[in-house]
């Protein structure tokens, strides 16, 4: 019976090794894919954008002047033909679209 005791601590033995092993990885690619923060690339171009200067061309606004507004258009009626009577204002729809009929 010694002996098959000692087989059975032998095999507890390499399960908690593997065990261990298995959790050592598992925290090293865990670490690797979430806390451990690289600074991302950045191209040389990109992170040091060269200044432009900006020209307006004051003279093209100049004839903006010379224009004429519109006159307001006003909307249009809700009508329908009749016949023969001209056009008779109607109201289409209802004053409460939402409630039940």
């Amino acid at each position: 019976m010694a002996i098959v005791f000692t087989k059975q601590r032998k095999n507890q033995r390499i399960l908690i090794i593997v065990s261990v092993f298995i959790i050592i990885i598992t925290l090293i690619v865990l670490w690797q894919a979430f806390l451990k923060k690289e600074a991302p690339y950045i191209p040389p171009e990109v992170f040091l954008p060269t200044a432009k200067e900006i020209k307006i061309n004051f003279e093209a606004l100049e004839g903006i002047k010379g224009f004429q507004s519109f006159s307001e258009i006003k909307p249009l009626k809700e009508t329908t033909p009749t016949d023969g009577e001209g056009v008779k204002e109607v109201k289409i729809g209802r004053e409460n679209p939402f409630l039940p009929y």
